[in-house]
Formats: structure tokens, C-alpha cells, sequence
């Protein structure tokens, strides 16, 4: 999934010579705390409500051109990519641009975490399996073949790196709710099944959770 896939349809740009009463008014209506300012197709950069919001009402938004943040990502650039930018800028809206630097929309964090929903396949039925093992024992393809002898299939898989121990700790979500057989048979190989959820007991909790990061954004 790129970048140009998924610009928001429904948040606007603002002009340069638009006041900050209009850009105040966008933010609250469309729940971001950034907007993009575009010239045309010429990227500004995004202006920020805590920086205009002790300016007069009547001022235009270029006039706080000196705090524009410029963050913007390509439109061929991957969503894990557009994750990370966000990640490291704090912002609420990222602008994407074309090769020519030229504005083509912008991605918001709310659509961004929606789309991950689908890429991570949060919403299919199914369990989920963590795994823990030594770099040098990782192979996604073994791991697979022992989940498909007990005829499943992986769904979406996630790998994570515990700095303290160095260990890996891959979180499998398989298309089975009934998961005892499966982690039965990694066990049997071996592997180290450190926690395991399976769709009934877990489902209500993650949906929870979600829930919350989802209120988080909107507040």
C-alpha cells in the first residue's frame, strides 16, 4: 500500500492568503491539529494550531510561514514508510508530494491507522501466536509449513527485536480461531510459544483497545 493510495478524500488545503479563523474552523471540523498550505500545486508546508492559535482571527495563514513544518512524503512511498514519518514528527497530517515536489493531498493519522487495521487484517477471524527465538533460528517459511500442516494459514505477521535480550519475537495471526493444535505442533518443533490468543477470549479485548487508540485520535 503507497502513499498516493491513501490520501484523504475529504480534508482540504488551505490557500496562503486564507485567514486563521478558516484554519481554525478546518481543524476543528476535520480533527487534525496540522493543514497543509498549497500555492496552486505549490507545497508550503503544514501550519499548526498551536502555533496560530493566539494570532488574530483575521491574519492569514501565510503570515506564519516562519513555523511552517515542511514533512511531506512521496506518492510511491510505502505506508510503513508514512507510518515511521508520522511516528518520528508528531504530526497529525502528513502532505504528499510528487516527484516534482508538486501537492497531490495529504494523509491524515486517523485514515492511517484504518488502513493499517486492513493491512494488519485486524478485522478477519482468526488466532494469534507469539513466538520467541534466536536470530540465526528465524525462517518464516519453516514457520509457515508447520501452520499449514495443520491446514492454516498465516494472515499477517510481525516481527519484533527485544534490545535488552536480543531475542525475536514474531506475532503470527493465523485464519483459525481454534489455534491448541497449531501451537501444539510449533512446540513440537521447538519453538517457544511465549503467549497465544485465540479469537473468542481475545477479539473483545483488542477491539477495546482499538477503540481507545481510535477516541485517542479524535480527541
Amino acid at each position: 500500500m503507497l502513499a498516493r493510495e491513501l490520501i484523504s478524500k475529504v480534508v482540504p488545503p488551505l490557500r496562503p492568503d486564507d485567514e486563521v479563523a478558516r484554519a481554525l474552523a478546518w481543524m476543528d471540523e476535520f480533527k487534525v491539529s496540522h493543514l497543509p498550505v498549497v500555492d496552486g500545486r505549490e507545497y508550503l508546508g503544514l501550519i499548526s494550531e498551536d502555533n496560530i492559535m493566539d494570532g488574530e482571527k483575521g491574519d492569514t495563514v501565510i503570515a506564519s510561514k516562519d513555523v511552517f513544518s515542511h514533512a511531506s512524503v512521496l506518492e510511491s512511498q510505502h505506508i510503513y514508510y508514512v507510518i515511521r514519518k508520522l511516528s518520528a514528527t508528531d504530526l497529525s497530517v502528513v502532505a504528499v508530494v510528487d516527484t516534482e515536489g508538486k501537492y497531490l493531498g495529504c494523509i491524515t493519522l486517523s485514515d492511517l491507522v484504518t488502513k493499517f487495521e486492513e493491512l494488519a487484517v485486524i478485522n478477519q477471524p482468526g488466532g494469534i501466536i507469539v513466538l520467541s527465538m534466536n536470530k540465526k533460528d528465524y525462517s518464516l517459511a519453516q514457520v509457515a509449513h508447520v501452520i499449514e500442516s495443520n491446514n492454516a494459514k498465516i494472515l499477517s505477521s510481525y516481527i519484533f527485536e527485544r534490545p535488552e535480550t536480543g531475542m525475536l519475537e514474531l506475532t503470527l495471526k493465523v485464519n483459525r480461531e481454534e489455534i491448541s493444535s497449531i501451537v501444539q505442533s510449533l512446540e513440537r518443533y521447538d519453538y517457544q510459544v511465549i503467549a497465544y490468543f485465540q479469537e473468542s477470549a481475545h477479539l473483545e479485548d483488542l477491539k477495546g483497545r482499538y477503540d481507545e487508540l481510535m477516541r485517542y485520535i479524535n480527541i
